[in-house]
């Protein structure tokens, strides 16, 4: 299995532009999904045994929890049920004008109140009972609950302790009782769990019990409270009433508006004359029209049976009768004598004195109407004075009326509104004595035989989801944590350089059937020259001869950020993998403070680099030729090291320009960059430089410091490579063991 990488130089290396990105925008969501896939490939070893751990220990929890028992009682919750009375009768009366579910959800609210758990606990003695007690002493304790509660019986009066641990229990309890309605009627479930079956029924009914007499007494509070203020306010308003009424008839008295029969008495004078006059205007009218007639009939000579008819009158009706009693004897008598006999004389003569007495009567009534006429006449102008001067007392006292009949109005709004509330009153006199409510007890709690908790699916379940979860989350806190790189994208995003190759990690079972002196990765390459390993080395090869082709490299330095990044290694197997193509390769040993690459081949050198750069000895009498691949090696002395710079002397520049005449590629195996000083020195004396980075090791912040100070040194970097890459890992590196494991 391998990873091979073949990235271009940083010259040719271009930000990307709007315009070179594909149109096609899935590539990113595949990323995504590839980057996903990678991770858990990568991290499931963690995932999975957090998960078991945490499944483990949640699972446990609920497996050894104490079980608990919920006892449910069923209230019927019906707004406006409780209305015997009008609705506008009332007191207190919940739902009028309101939705039937808020007034419900208003309900629920009340039943959960703390007012009627307190209720609840002191009626059952919640406090004594060690379940909802944990500080009494039979209770098994917390250390933190103990602490605190010895804290508190140390700081905290006697009837402060006792209220505080009556509030814990207010709270314990609300948390163990669970209201909901059942859908969307008004039935309302109360569950109430416990470690007991009993005392679960026995809380439930209980709750419910005191929820429907606190109900009752808070309506009949409301009741009393209603009434005393009532009470109150019609005593203010029977007196408000009497003073406005006594007001108003003061004033009467005052004004001298006195009335009868239910007006005033003038106004009474008023009507009365009124009418009076008008019956005596129109009996003068009579009267007058009468003497008219008959002084016309007299004048005229008129008949008498006409001025008879006219006057009507009694005696002139007796003298009209004898009249005619005389006109027929005398008819008869001078149709038997004559008109010359005295008879006829005598007969005449009676009749003539009748029509005197008649004519006289005539007169006498006729002057009877003429007095009436004038009598009617005076008594008209009396009363018509009378009349006039009742009118100008009546016109004297509108001012007074208005002022009255004000204060008349006054005195009845106060009667009125005294007469509403006095109504009122009666009536919530009688509503209060109706013990009636808006919730009823529909199905009582029954003991528990089944436990609702813990529920073993159920714990089961969330303990599976809780522990991949967490497990989840430590892989992406353990992938956030890692800060090497993981792939050969990640090095060219994160420091702006190629990775010019991933080279493989050689596990202790690769070494196994190679001779023990080969058992190193430099070994390994050099018996396996066709493993991935070795591939991974020619690729790095081919990135730094051929990468630039406009660039020939001869002098290449190899180096890394931190010590132990496989550097030695890399350079070793490098020079290796080049000499067994063809060309001659030298290796140097530049790492002053370790000197690795002597003890990885076994050698014991008299004489080294340093003995060549203090003009001790000929480079020609210090190599070493590698037998296994014919590579040269400069190394250095077991001891010998000098702190002084001799690197950036002209002794170095002189021998490398000496190698270049001599051999094809120069491996310079220098010292960690942030480590040592010399390596600045070096790389800027190399054609080009490479830094190896260990996989998922080497801090992406030491390699960009490491890369930056050897380019501030002038060094021509080609790149960084990957080292000790764990292709096994899925999602860090390409399978390629088909093509490689023969």
């Amino acid at each position: 299995m391998n990873l091979i990488a073949l990235r271009q130089s940083p010259e040719e290396l271009e930000p990307p532009t709007q315009s070179s990105q594909p149109e096609d925008s899935s590539e990113a969501g595949m990323f995504s999904v590839r980057w996903l896939v990678a991770f858990f490939a990568r991290r499931w070893m963690l995932i999975l045994s957090t998960a078991a751990v945490v499944f483990v220990i949640c699972f446990a929890a609920f497996l050894f929890a104490k079980p608990k028992y919920e006892a449910t009682a069923l209230v019927l919750i019906t707004p406006g049920q409780e209305r015997v009375l009008a609705a506008d009768q009332m007191v207190g009366n919940e739902g009028q004008g309101t939705p039937a579910a808020v007034v419900v959800d208003s309900q629920i609210e009340v039943l959960t109140s703390p007012a009627v758990m307190g209720r609840v606990v002191d009626a059952l003695g919640l406090v004594n009972d060690p379940e909802w007690n944990p500080e009494l002493p039979k209770a098994r304790q917390s250390p933190l609950s103990y602490v605190r509660s010895s804290m508190f019986k140390n700081r905290t009066a006697p009837d402060q302790l006792r209220e505080r641990v009556r509030q814990d229990v207010i709270e314990r309890l609300a948390k163990a009782v669970t209201v909901k309605r059942r859908a969307t009627s008004f039935a309302v479930e109360v569950s109430v769990s416990s470690h007991s079956p009993p005392r679960a029924a026995q809380i439930a009914n209980k709750l419910v019990e005191v929820f429907l007499e606190f109900q009752l007494e808070t309506r009949f509070q409301t009741t009393e409270r209603a009434n005393s203020w009532l009470s109150e306010r019609l005593t203010e308003l029977r007196r408000d009433v009497q003073a406005k009424e006594q007001a108003s008839e003061e004033y009467k008295v005052r004004s001298g508006l006195i009335s009868a029969g239910g007006g005033l008495l003038s106004e009474q004078q008023t009507s009365e004359l009124q009418a009076a006059v008008m019956t005596a205007r129109t009996a003068l009218a009579e009267k007058e029209a009468r003497y008219r007639q008959v002084e016309q009939l007299i004048s005229a000579g008129g008949s008498a049976d006409s001025i008879a008819g006219v006057i009507d009158s009694q005696v002139i009706t007796q003298l009209r009768a004898r009249e005619s009693d005389i006109a027929r004897r005398q008819a008869d008598l001078e149709s038997r004598y004559g008109e010359l006999h005295p008879a006829v004389q005598n007969v005449r003569a009676e009749r003539e004195d009748i029509k005197a007495q008649i004519n006289g009567e005539v007169a006498r009534f006729a002057a009877s109407l003429r007095n009436e006429v004038a009598i009617a006449r005076t008594g008209v102008a009396t009363m018509e004075h009378n009349l006039a001067a009742a009118r100008g007392t009546l016109t004297g006292n509108q001012d007074s009326q208005v002022r009255l009949r004000e204060l008349e109005r006054d005195a009845a709004a106060a009667r009125a509104v005294y007469e509403s509330f006095l109504q009122r009153f009666h009536e919530i006199t009688n509503q209060g004595q109706l013990r009636t409510t808006s919730a009823q007890l529909v199905s009582a709690a029954t003991m528990p035989t089944k436990r609702s908790s813990p529920d073993l699916k159920m714990a089961f379940l969330v303990a599976l989801g809780l522990g991949f979860a967490i497990g989840i989350a430590v892989g992406f806190l353990a992938e956030s944590l890692d800060e090497g790189f993981r792939t050969a994208e990640e090095v060219e995003r994160k420091v702006g350089l190629p990775a010019l190759a991933t080279v493989p990690k050689l596990r202790p079972g690769d070494f196994k059937p190679l001779p023990p002196s080969s058992q190193h990765p430099a070994g390994y390459l050099v018996e396996r020259q066709m493993s991935a390993f070795t591939e991974a080395l020619r690729v790095l090869r081919s990135s730094i001869l051929y990468g630039r082709l406009n660039q020939k490299t001869q002098v290449l330095a190899v180096s890394s950020a931190l010590p132990d990044e496989g550097k030695t290694t890399v350079s070793l197997c490098l020079a290796r993998v080049s000499a067994l193509s063809g060309q001659r390769v030298l290796l140097i040993d530049c790492d002053l403070r370790r000197r690795t690459l002597k003890d990885v081949l076994g050698l014991e050198p008299a004489l080294g680099l340093l003995q060549v750069l203090s003009g001790e000895a000929n480079w020609r009498q210090t190599i070493f030729v590698d037998e296994a691949s014919g590579m040269h090696l400069l190394p250095l002395k077991d001891s010998g090291f000098t702190p002084k710079d001799i690197f950036g002397t002209d002794a170095m520049n002189n021998l490398l320009t000496e190698l270049r005449g001599t051999y094809d590629l120069i491996v310079m195996d220098c010292a960690p960059v942030l480590a040592v000083a010399d390596t600045r020195v070096l790389v800027s004396m190399a054609d080009t430089c490479i830094v190896v980075a260990r996989w998922e090791k080497t801090p992406v912040r030491a390699v960009k410091s490491a890369l930056q100070q050897v380019q501030s040194a002038g060094a021509n970097l080609a790149g960084v490579v990957l080292n000790h890459v764990d292709t096994r890992v899925p999602g860090y590196a390409y399978k390629m063991k088909g093509y490689y494991g023969a």
